[in-house]
């Protein structure tokens, strides 16, 4: 079972694109540039305006461009907004699905995994992968 679904890998290249650009870019470009079905980005792009990530623009130069600065925008925002949050197990995120809670050696555990991964997805950045994308392009001039 994959963490980062296809989706949210998708959101994460887009986004990325997003921020090499500095400018809006069309669904259709950003697709054709990341190989993904442009119809399924459109979606994706979709969720991430609704939640203030990306913003739109219509028209000949429309498209969708960052809302935020790109090292304000995490993994973990876009893993949250694309696919919900990290489970590991259906106890942690809902308490009432199992009556062993209360005595479960594994549940606090499995909560701290979870909490550590979520903060470690909280600290990368789509700058950071904007930046190593950058890098590695100047030094193959």
């Amino acid at each position: 079972m994959a963490i980062i679904r296809r989706e949210t890998d998708y959101a994460l290249r887009a986004l990325t694109r997003l921020a090499l650009a500095g400018e809006f870019l069309p669904v259709s470009i950003l697709a054709e540039q990341e190989d993904v079905p442009p119809e399924f980005l459109r979606k994706i792009m979709q969720r991430l305006n609704q939640a203030g990530i990306v913003e739109s623009s219509q028209g000949p130069f429309g498209g969708y461009r960052l809302a935020r600065p790109a090292r304000q925008v995490s993994v973990l925002d876009v893993i949250e907004t694309v696919q919900g949050p990290l489970v590991m197990s259906g106890c942690i995120s809902g308490p009432k699905i199992c009556g062993r809670i209360d005595h479960c050696p594994f549940r606090k555990r499995l909560s701290a995994l979870v909490a550590g991964l979520n903060a470690e997805l909280a600290k990368v950045r789509i700058s950071d992968a904007a930046n190593e994308i950058q890098s590695a392009l100047e030094a193959a001039k």
